[in-house]
Order: C-alpha cells, then structure tokens, then sequence
C-alpha cells in the first residue's frame, strides 16, 4: 500500500515543474498555432512587397536553403528537450560527416558503406559527448570543446584545402523525388521520424520529463544517462544527414563550410518555441521555426540586406518570438 501510494505522487512534481501538456492539447498546441500563424502572416505580407516571392522557383530555393538548417534543428530537438540546452559544435560536427564523405567516395569506397561509416563515427563522437554530459559536465561547454576538437583535427588533416570528391563525384547531390528536391524529402523524413520518436515511444516521453523535472523523474526510475545518449546519438544522425546531403550537392568542401549552421539551427530551434530549460516543445516546433527563419532571411536577399542586416534582423526576430513564448508559458503557469 506504501509503494502504490509512493508511485501515486510521483507524476506531480513533474506537473509542477512544468512539464508539457500532453500531446495534442491546448496548452500544447498554441505556441504551435503562433509559429504557423506568424509565418502565414509574414508570408502574406512580405507577399504584397516583395517582387518574385511567390514564383515558385523562389519557394523551391526557401526549401532548398531550409531544409539542411531544418534536419539539424529538429534533431537537436531531443537534447533540448531533455535539459541539456544545445550544441556549440554543430558546423564543425557536419563539416566532420561533409569531409569524411567526400573523401571516402574520392578514395574510392562504395557510397553505401561510406555513409555507413561516416554515420558510426558521428554517433561515436555523440555518444562520447551524451556520455560526458550525463556524468555532470555543462553541456555547452562540452559540445564547444568538441567543436573545436574536430575543427582542430580537421584543419590538420586537410591543411585547409578544399577537399574534392573529383571523378568519382556522386550522382544524386541534386536530385528530386517526385519533383522535391532530396534535401527537402530528407527534411519531412527527419521531422517525421522524430517526431514519431518523441509522442510514440516510452525512450520520447522519459525524454520530455527527464528536461520537465530531472530529479523527480529520477525518482520515477528513468536513467538520465540513457536519455541524454540516446539524444546526442539521434543528433549525431542528423548532422550525418546534413554533411552527406551538402557534400552531394557540391561535390566539395573545406573546414569552413556550414559556418553558419550552428547559429541558424539554434535560432531555428528557439523561434520554434522549444523550452531551452527543457521538457516542453516538438520537433515539428523546431521545423516551423527552421521554415519561418527560412522566409524571412529570403525576404531579406531578395530586397538585397547586407549580412550585417539579415544577421540583425534574424536575431531580432529570435528575440521577440522567444519573449512572447515565454511570456505565453509564464500565464499558462500561474492558471
């Protein structure tokens, strides 16, 4: 009678730590309805002011450009999801799984097993990281460390050359499926698969309340160690994902390449409204926010901002979006 008392009163400091509503709810489903509802509204207005936005070339290079910062941020979703904030080491992560493709296809290993192998040692290097974090060191100052690691390793190996795939050069880079291109096809793919992940299976909800309240949902019996790899090994899939898909599409690349990837992932993940503290948010948020920060940055090239001003617009918009999600989180905490 003690015991079924005791796993009676568990679920409530989990509640009371602000754990998301369940799926499919109203309190789950309202930061959603902004994000779509901001990019409906922005689309429509940058519509009336902005010659050739709506040509359909124009929407086929948002997705195109969209789509690699899309798969990296839904993957990081999980590890945000689960308290461990984000990644600093998500360029040099992907520019690791780009080169290490294309120089395996230029030294002549079949397709099937240099993705095999670039995936391995991608998940190695996450759970190498999930494994560090569990064990109580900051999460950002792990994955910065690892950056610059692979950053470090990759500039000696390279001598910062470009690295070219050369005759043996892969066909499918700028391939379409159905007339989608397969970067984009790969995006929905990732988001549904995730997704899935998160809402469908028991390794998805431990996820969710381990970032909601660590502590009680220890108490409940679920290993933090477990969550925070399994984490880093699906964003490990993710970056693998995009390094391959932008070395098949150039054919090329060098250690400064997807600079901006970390920067745009992270600003991506955050308009999507997922709780940097953890245990509220989705990956399909993630992939709203990716499409939102897709727009307005092409709205910005196509009335020719200069880098300094994309960059401060794109960073003004992360700052309000996150302000009126967490204002909208604060309310919903004192009803």
């Amino acid at each position: 009678m003690e015991r079924a008392g005791l796993r009676a009163e568990q679920p409530e400091p989990l509640a009371a730590g602000g754990a998301a509503a369940p799926a499919g709810g109203r309190a789950e489903w309202v930061p959603l309805a902004i994000i779509y509802g901001l990019l409906a509204a922005g689309t429509i207005f940058v519509a009336a002011i902005t010659p050739n936005f709506l040509s359909a070339s124009n929407f086929e290079a948002i997705l195109r450009n969209t789509a690699l910062v899309g798969i990296v941020a839904v993957a990081m979703t999980p590890i945000t999801l689960s308290g461990n904030f984000v990644s600093l080491g998500i360029s040099q992560s992907a520019m690791a799984a780009m080169l290490g493709f294309i120089f395996l296809i230029r030294e002549g290993w079949s397709q099937p097993i240099a993705v095999l192998a670039v995936l391995a040692g991608l998940v190695v290097i996450g759970i190498a990281q999930g494994f560090i974090v569990s064990a109580g060191l900051n999460p950002v100052l792990t994955t910065l460390a690892a950056g610059a690691i692979i950053f470090g390793i990759a500039a000696e190996l390279t001598e910062g050359r470009v690295i070219r795939m050369g005759e043996n050069r892969v066909g499918w880079g700028n391939d379409e499926l159905l007339g989608i291109p397969l970067e984009v096809v790969w995006f929905a793919v990732v988001t549904i698969v995730v997704t899935l992940l998160i809402t469908k299976t028991v390794i998805g909800r431990h996820t969710v309340l381990t970032g909601a309240n660590r502590e009680s949902a220890e108490i409940s019996g679920i290993s933090f160690r477990w969550v925070t790899i399994v984490a880093f090994v699906i964003f490990s899939v993710g970056l693998t994902i995009a390094g391959i898909l932008n070395a098949g599409g150039f054919g090329q690349g060098e250690i400064n390449s997807l600079s901006t990837l970390t920067i745009d992932s992270i600003a991506a993940l955050l308009v999507g409204g997922v709780a940097i503290a953890g245990g509220e948010g989705s990956p399909l948020r993630s992939a709203g926010g990716a499409l939102l920060i897709g727009v307005i940055s092409n709205v910005m090239v196509l009335n020719d901002f200069s880098t300094g001003g994309r960059l401060a617009v794109q960073g003004g918009v992360v700052v309000i979006v996150v302000i009126l999600l967490e204002l909208l989180r604060r309310r919903r905490a004192v009803r």
